[in-house]
C-alpha cells in the first residue's frame, strides 16, 4: 500500500478532518518546534550545578524549580487540587551496610564467606532494618513461570522455604515484550507466589545491559521506595529475606556441588531448556539496612481540552527529571550528570507543551504534562502518580513516555514499544507518515527495553502506552556502524558521568522525536474512541480493564 493511501485510510480511520486549515496549522506547528531550545533546557538541567539531580538533593530541587516556572510560563494549569504543579512523592531510601551484611555458602558442612561487592551485591531491605535467612539453594533456570508460553522453570521442582538461584532475562522464544515482562520484577512475584524466601539472580554472557562495575557503583548509592499513606514502602518483597545480584565471574561457586557445569547451564539458557535442580548447598545471608527518609516531588501541568464530554479524559506525556547525583568517580568525574538520560525527554516534552500551545485551539481532550521523580530506581514517581491519580485514573487513556529516545545521528525511523499492542499503532502510523520516518521492530530484544521506563507504570495500570526509541537508520554520510555505536553507548556511557552535554547529540533528530510525540498525542487527543487493547493481546489480557 502507498503512503497516500495508507494515510488516507488512517486518517477516516481516526476521525481527523483532511480540512487545508488543519494542515497548515500542523505545518506551523512541527516548524515551530526549535532544536536549540531542547538543546538550552539540556544544557542546563545537565550542567554540574545540579549534582546529577538525586531525588532529595538540591540539585534535584533547582531542576524541579525550573521545570515548574517553565509550566507556568506556558500556561499550563496546576494539575495537583488546582492550586499547585507539585505531587509530593515520600520515599525510603535503604543503603546497604556493608559491614554488618554478609552472604555465606555452606557446602558439605565447610561455610565459605564470600565478599560484597566483589563477588555478590545486596538489595536494601525496606520493611526493617535487619532481614536474615539461612536455607537450601535451588536453581530455577530463569525463574519465569509462563504456561501461557509453553514453558515453566518450577514445573518440577519445590522452592517453598528455599532461596533460588536464576538467570536473568527470559526464553529468547519469547515475543519481544513479552520476553521483556518475564525479564521484570515478576520474577519476584513468581518466585513469592511459589514460596520462596531469598532470590540470587546472575547475569548470564549474553546479558549486557550493565557491566558488574556498574552494578556496583549503582548500589552503593542506595534504592527508593514510595511509602503509602500509612507510611509503608509499597511494592518492597518483603517475604524474599534477601535479594541478590552474584558476579557471574564467580558463579560456578553456586554450582559447585551440584554436579553441573556452568558453561552447559549457559548453553541450555540460550537454547531455551528449561532446567531446574537443587544446589545440594546452603545460604547464610544477613541484611542490614540504613533507612532515611526523602521527600521527592513529581510535577504535574494540565492543558483542558476542548471538547465538553472529552476533555474529561486526559493523554499523560511523561518524563523523568531524576538521575544518580554524585556518586562513585569514572575517570576523575563523580558528577551523574544524566543528559541524555534523561534531561533529554524533560526538554523534548517541554518542545511538546509548546507545540501544543501553538495550536489554534485545544484539542478535545486534555493533555497531562508530567515530570516525574525517580524513575531510576524502580519507575517510582510515575507509579506513584498512576495510583495516586490527580484525575479519575480510568478516566486516563493513554501514556507516552520519553527517556532517553537517541539522538546521536538523524533519526530516520522510530521503534515504538507498545504499538503493536494497541489501537495506538494507528496513530503511530499517522505520525509517522506525515514526518516520513520508517517504523523498525525491536533491535536489540535482549535489551528489555519494554520494561525499562516510565510508560511501564501505565501499562501495568491498564492503560496503553508507548516508549518510542530511534531506529539505526541513518543517511549516507554517516559512516558509523549505528547498532555498534549505539549499544557501545549503554555499556560504556549509560548510568555513568560521561553522559553529559560534551557528547555529539544531533538536535535536529531530538526535534524529530518532539514532533512525533506531539502529533501521536494530539491524534489521539481528537480521536473519536479512546484507545484500546487489540483482542487477545498478553498486555491487554494481563493488565487491560479500559
Amino acid at each position: 500500500m502507498n503512503t497516500r493511501l495508507r494515510y488516507a485510510l488512517i486518517a477516516l480511520t481516526i476521525g481527523m478532518s483532511s480540512d487545508l486549515s488543519i494542515g497548515q496549522d500542523f505545518q506551523k506547528t512541527l516548524s515551530s518546534v526549535n532544536p536549540e531550545e531542547i538543546k538550552a533546557t539540556m544544557t542546563f538541567l545537565a550542567d554540574d550545578l545540579l549534582e546529577g539531580r538525586q531525588p532529595g538533593t538540591r540539585g534535584f530541587a533547582i531542576a524541579s524549580k525550573y521545570v515548574e516556572t517553565q509550566f507556568m510560563a506556558l500556561g499550563l494549569l496546576p494539575g495537583v487540587n488546582g492550586n499547585t504543579y507539585v505531587q509530593k512523592v515520600p520515599l525510603r531510601k535503604g543503603v546497604i551496610d556493608a559491614s554488618r551484611s554478609s552472604l555465606s555458602l555452606i557446602i558439605n558442612g565447610k561455610t565459605e564467606t564470600l565478599t560484597l561487592g566483589k563477588e555478590f551485591l545486596l538489595s536494601p531491605y525496606f520493611l526493617q532494618s535487619e532481614s536474615a535467612v539461612k536455607a537450601s539453594l535451588v536453581f530455577a533456570g530463569f525463574g519465569v513461570s509462563a504456561p501461557e508460553l509453553g514453558y515453566d522453570d518450577y514445573k518440577s521442582i519445590d522452592v517453598k522455604g528455599k532461596i533460588i538461584v536464576i538467570l536473568n532475562g527470559a526464553p529468547t522464544t519469547f515475543p519481544s515484550n513479552e520476553r521483556a515482562y518475564f525479564s521484570s520484577a515478576s520474577k519476584l512475584a513468581t518466585a513469592i507466589k511459589r514460596g520462596a524466601v531469598g532470590i540470587i539472580s546472575i547475569s548470564p554472557p549474553t546479558d549486557i545491559r550493565t557491566s558488574w562495575d556498574a552494578s556496583v557503583r549503582r548500589t552503593r548509592q542506595g534504592a527508593f521506595k514510595w511509602l503509602n499513606a500509612q507510611g509503608e514502602p509499597v511494592n518492597s518483597n518483603d517475604e524474599l529475606k534477601a535479594v541478590i545480584n552474584f558476579n557471574p565471574a564467580f558463579a560456578e561457586k553456586l554450582f559447585s556441588n551440584s554436579g553441573k557445569n556452568i558453561q552447559t547451564i549457559y548453553d541450555n539458557a540460550k537454547a531455551n531448556v528449561v532446567q531446574s535442580f537443587a544446589l545440594q548447598a546452603d545460604a547464610q545471608i544477613v541484611v542490614k539496612t540504613i533507612h532515611s527518609f526523602v521527600e521527592s516531588s513529581n510535577l504535574i501541568g494540565v492543558l483542558p481540552g476542548s471538547d465538553p464530554v472529552l476533555k474529561n479524559e486526559f493523554v499523560v506525556y511523561a518524563a523523568h527529571l531524576d538521575h544518580f547525583g554524585i556518586g562513585t568517580p569514572v575517570k576523575g568525574d563523580s558528577i551523574y550528570n544524566g543528559a541524555h538520560d534523561d534531561a533529554s525527554g524533560v526538554s523534548i516534552l517541554l518542545s511538546i507543551v509548546r507545540a501544543f500551545r501553538s495550536m489554534a485551539s485545544a484539542p478535545s481532550r486534555s493533555v497531562i504534562f508530567a515530570v516525574v521523580t525517580g524513575e531510576e530506581n524502580g519507575l517510582l514517581g510515575s507509579d506513584y502518580f498512576i495510583n495516586n491519580c490527580t484525575v479519575n485514573s480510568n478516566n486516563v487513556v493513554a501514556n507516552l513516555s520519553i527517556d532517553m529516545p537517541f539522538f546521536f545521528h538523524p533519526v530516520l525511523d522510530i521503534v515504538p514499544y507498545g504499538a503493536q499492542h494497541s489501537s495506538l499503532s494507528v496513530q503511530v502510523d499517522k505520525a509517522a507518515a506525515m514526518l516520513n520516518l520508517k517504523i523498525s521492530p525491536d533491535p536489540f530484544p535482549e535489551q528489555v527495553v519494554f520494561i525499562r521506563s516510565d510508560h511501564y507504570s501505565f501499562i501495568k495500570k491498564g492503560i496503553p502506552s508507548l516508549f518510542i526509541k530511534s531506529g539505526f537508520m541513518t543517511v549516507k554520510e554517516d559512516l558509523q556502524d549505528r547498532p555498534k555505536t549505539d549499544i557501545g553507548w549503554r555499556s560504556t556511557v549509560y548510568h555513568t558521568p560521561q553522559d553529559d552535554m560534551s557528547q555529539s547529540f544531533d538536535f535536529n533528530g531530538a526535534a524529530t522525536h518532539a514532533k512525533v510525540s506531539f502529533l501521536i498525542g494530539y491524534f489521539v487527543c481528537n480521536a473519536p474512541a479512546r484507545p484500546a487493547w487489540n483482542p487477545g493481546d498478553f498486555f491487554g489480557g494481563k493488565f487491560g480493564t479500559k
